[in-house]
């Protein structure tokens, strides 16, 4: 099938495994979700007071937001420049201004 968005996998490097999972909220273009779910795609916003916002794709974010997701692949094809060294600066940048989260299990 195609590709159309990637993630990284539960292991990094001898890390504990990230305890997540996904749901399919939309195939080809029309909303798919179990009941009790919200289908259809989304987008995420970064406001100006750092917060973030989850919305409807193709609905308007919340003022002044930023959206944070971008089309990389589409129909199995890569359809815009990834560069991977600049993730890496932004998520070190980044790290610094989100709140650490204790442990649930602690």
């Amino acid at each position: 099938k195609d590709v159309d968005g990637f993630g990284v996998g539960g292991y990094v490097s001898n890390a504990d495994p990230v305890d997540f999972a996904l749901d399919i909220v939309e195939v080809e273009g029309e909303p798919a979700a179990k009941r009790g779910k919200l289908s259809g795609a989304k987008q995420v916003y970064r406001t100006p007071d750092g917060g973030h916002y989850i919305a409807l794709a193709g609905r308007v974010g919340p003022s002044g937001g930023t959206p944070l997701q971008k089309r990389l692949v589409e129909d199995g094809s890569i359809v815009r420049d990834f560069d991977l060294d600049a993730t890496i600066d932004r998520a070190a940048r980044d790290i610094d201004r989100v709140d650490p989260v204790s442990d649930p299990g602690e």
